[in-house]
């Protein structure tokens, strides 16, 4: 009893050990027929699927029905879903889906919306000076000339029928987000328009008119005290009669629509139908989005080189290997695909500069470049090389080892690595030990093999029968000095290679 009270114990503690990064988390997915905020109330979304859930699973919101709608805003029918299509686990044979589905969308300006009309220019009528009467301001008496206009009551923007779908799965070892998305008519002030790309429409609302000041109603103006209303009207006339006409400016509604828009991360993906953004007289009506689905990735292991790298440990940056090419320093690394798109700073840590800043690639990989160090510090344990990405660190890795590898290649279903055992060499030269892993797990011997006498060797090895990526690691003995038998144990950095 108290031994199998001991494996449960050690059981336990090995899995509260295993890095939390190891633990592959899922897929994401969400999907909204319509968004949409009118004026400066707040956004409704009236149709959506497994919104903020987190992983992705079969979900499903509108259903087709008639939503009740903000003032300016129509819909016929309205569908939101997502699926998770796949096994239970693991994630890399997932296929993460969600579509947005809306017909018979409308967007009007109504009557009654509180939006304020351009004005005349009034400042050079706001302080007028009649003789005998003193300054006075024409601009109540102005725009009571103005006759108020409501907007009137037309479809701004209308839409048959929009949908957008979006998909991710894993595709050789690398999440692949796939969507597009599709629209029938779209008119604009009831006009049809082709809509291929991003384009904006202007509509007048309400035209252009001129006001005559001789027009205006004398009793509207602020008289000073002790004027009379018929002093006020015989002097003022002549002066009215003299003013030109004062513009009152159109009203003119702004459409700007992106069709096929798509927002991308390296992480998460939405495609949307139709983006649509009316201002009038520059205050903004309605910011619409029309058919939204995204798919996205929560930490998924798909199997590749970079989540190889990442998936035993809580880092979430990586410098895989740092040696020296030539006249240069290569630097490999790999990093959470949070930062795809993003750069990465690598830094000497012996003079802290900064020697280069790699993109991330899709695949969560980067490479670069660098200047040697100085001499009188390439050799030593000064010449580190350090990663990072605001608060995030790699390892330092010293750039000279003794084992290095410098070249691996996937070709024909068999690994090909290339590298160098620095000399000085054992006597007689020992033998090089080659391990292999395909996940977390233990590290497994496949092939042992003796380097040609400079040190340099190439090997070939049967690549693993299943996985997108493999990582290798070697270890052989050395001496620290030429003239002396002892050995010493070396080995190279684990290296990863894509087995597609």
């Amino acid at each position: 009893m108290q031994r199998v009270l001991g494996s449960l114990v050690v059981a336990a503690a090995l899995l509260a050990a295993v890095p939390a990064a190891a633990q592959a988390n899922g897929w994401v997915c969400e999907a909204s027929a319509l968004r949409a905020q009118v004026l400066t109330a707040p956004a409704i979304e009236p149709a959506t699927a497994n919104r903020g859930a987190g992983d992705c699973k079969q979900a499903s919101g509108g259903g087709g029905v008639t939503p009740a709608l903000p003032v300016g805003l129509r819909a016929t029918a309205l569908t939101a879903s997502t699926v998770l299509d796949g096994p239970v686990a693991p994630a890399s044979d997932q296929v993460a889906r969600s579509s947005g589905i809306i017909s018979g969308v409308a967007i009007s300006a109504l009557p009654g919306l509180p939006i304020d009309l351009p004005q005349p220019d009034f400042s050079d009528v706001k302080a007028i000076n009649v003789p005998g009467v003193g300054t006075i301001d024409l601009r109540p008496a102005l725009q009571a000339l103005i006759q108020p206009r409501a907007l009137p009551n037309v479809d701004l923007l209308s839409v048959g029928a929009a949908k957008s779908e979006a998909s991710a799965q894993c595709v050789s070892g690398v999440p692949r987000f796939r969507g597009s998305s599709s629209l029938t008519t779209v008119a604009v002030n009831g006009v049809e328009i082709g809509l291929d790309s991003a384009t904006t429409e202007a509509v007048k609302l309400i035209d252009s008119q001129s006001i005559d000041p001789s027009d205006i109603d004398v009793s509207k103006i602020v008289r000073p005290p002790g004027v009379s209303l018929a002093v006020l009207q015989a002097a003022l006339q002549p002066i009215l009669d003299q003013l030109p006409d004062i513009a009152v400016p159109a009203t003119v509604a702004r459409i700007k629509l992106t069709p096929n828009e798509r927002v991308e991360s390296g992480t998460r993906l939405s495609q949307r139908a139709l983006h649509a953004v009316i201002t009038i007289a520059g205050q903004q009506l309605v910011d619409a989005v029309v058919g939204e689905s995204t798919v996205g990735t929560d930490g998924v292991s798909c199997g590749g080189v970079a989540d190889l790298a990442l998936q035993c440990q809580t880092r979430r940056l990586v410098l895989i290997d740092v040696f020296q090419q030539g006249n240069r320093v290569r630097l490999l690394g790999a990093a959470d695909r949070k930062y795809v798109g993003k750069r990465i700073r690598v830094r000497l840590m012996a003079t802290r500069k900064t020697v280069a800043r790699p993109r991330v690639r899709r695949d969560g990989t980067f490479r670069a470049t660098a200047p040697l160090p100085d001499a009188k510090i390439r050799d030593t344990s000064k010449a580190r090389y350090e990663a990072s990405r605001g608060k995030e660190r790699s390892m330092r890795l010293k750039l000279h080892r003794r084992m290095l590898v410098k070249s691996m290649r996937s070709r024909h279903g068999n690994i090909t690595i290339a590298g160098q055992v620095v000399q000085p060499l054992a006597a007689p030269v020992r033998t090089v030990v080659v391990k292999r892993r395909v996940s977390c797990r233990d590290w497994k011997v496949v092939k042992r093999f003796k380097p040609r006498s400079d040190g340099t060797f190439t090997v070939k090895l049967p690549a693993p029968r299943s996985g997108f990526a493999a990582a290798y690691r070697m270890s052989t003995r050395v001496k620290h000095f030429s003239y002396r038998a002892k050995t010493y144990p070396t080995f190279t950095l684990p290296r990863y290679v894509d087995l597609g």
